[in-house]
């Protein structure tokens, strides 16, 4: 059964058995999943992807080989097609997501977002110590949340909110 993933090739290593094996990075995954192939038509739409955000669909084959440290079969992913660009599609039987998983390049204004999200809510929970009485302090932390971030961004680009 064929399986697709949405990443970036960050490495090319070529066998000398003949296979080519990519690296793809994926968001969310802390390692990278390697796919190989010998067919060169692959082997080149691959590499002309080098870099950029690609749609990977790979075979997933239990080795005969036994990893003696998990006692189970390795598992080797055999590329079968590569699409330049994002093209995610839910797969049978799985809920669809209510927004696009964040790109890994965006990893950095996501971690923003979430310390000025945390650094509002210790300043609202503050001002509620201190006894100010905020009819709906959710609200009050997100716009709080929202001018930290304006501020942090203020010189490198435009906060894209409004």
């Amino acid at each position: 059964m064929s399986e697709t993933i949405v990443g970036t090739c960050a490495g090319i290593t070529e066998k000398p058995t003949g296979w080519t094996e990519f690296e793809i990075t994926v968001p969310g995954k802390q390692y990278p999943v390697k796919l190989a192939t010998k067919e060169q038509p692959l082997v080149e739409l691959a590499r002309a992807t080098h870099g950029s955000v690609a749609t990977w669909t790979y075979n997933e084959v239990e080795s005969e080989k036994i990893n003696e440290h998990t006692g189970k079969p390795y598992l080797n992913r055999y590329l079968e097609g590569v699409e330049p660009g994002a093209a995610p599609a839910a797969s049978a039987g799985s809920p669809e997501s209510h927004h696009e998983p964040i790109h890994f390049a965006d990893k950095d204004r996501a971690i923003t977002r979430m310390a000025c999200l945390k650094a509002a809510a210790v300043v609202i929970a503050a001002e509620q110590q201190a006894g100010a009485n905020r009819e709906d302090s959710a609200l009050e932390t997100m716009k709080a949340a929202d001018r930290f971030e304006r501020w942090v961004y203020r010189d490198i680009d435009p906060v894209p909110f409004d």
